[in-house]
């Protein structure tokens, strides 16, 4: 008999073997990412190119809280991945670039990811591919749902799991 799987435990093992594989692939850069964060934002940075990009986006994009963007920021900027540049119409709002350099070895990342991203794909069709962007991001949604909702809730009254489901959707059949 096949032992159930949890798809949390599933996503994780995932997530980390992606991180080795990263790890122990991914070509080096001097001017490179230094976490995977700054990896993330790199890569939100270069995709967005053509519009301005601010702080507040970069912290609704990865689920971050202000200082640890900021403090990220400010690593990146000294370590000359990125460059902040203040707006004429509103000096304390600051526009995020890649620098140059960062954007040379960016695109040498993004190759890899495509090749990874091929690899994980590989085996499936199209309309497969689509059905598991389409689940994941279905239990994205629902994990976000749920944070919100423990966000809301005073620490103390956290629900004990086996006192009531608080997932209010309904499974599809």
């Amino acid at each position: 008999m096949e032992e159930k799987r949890r798809i949390a435990f599933v996503l994780r093992a995932i997530h980390n073997q992606i991180k080795l594989i990263i790890r122990k692939s991914l070509p080096k850069c001097e001017a490179g990412p230094k976490s995977q964060l700054q990896g993330g934002i790199l890569g939100y940075l270069y995709h967005h190119r053509e519009q301005p990009v601010y702080q507040r986006d970069l912290e609704k994009e990865f689920r971050i809280s202000r200082a640890t963007a900021t403090n990220t920021l400010q690593v990146m900027e000294r370590e000359g991945l990125i460059v902040r540049k203040a707006q004429d119409r509103d000096a304390r709002l600051k526009r995020i670039q890649m620098t140059e350099e960062a954007l040379r070895g960016h695109i040498r990342i993004e190759a890899h990811m495509e090749m990874m991203e091929k690899c994980i794909t590989e085996g499936m069709t199209e309309e497969e591919v689509r059905q598991l962007s389409r689940l994941l991001g279905m239990a994205m949604k629902n994990l976000e749902g749920l944070a919100a909702k423990y966000d809301a809730l005073p620490q103390e009254n956290v629900p004990d799991f086996g006192e009531e489901n608080i997932c209010t959707t309904k499974r599809q059949k």
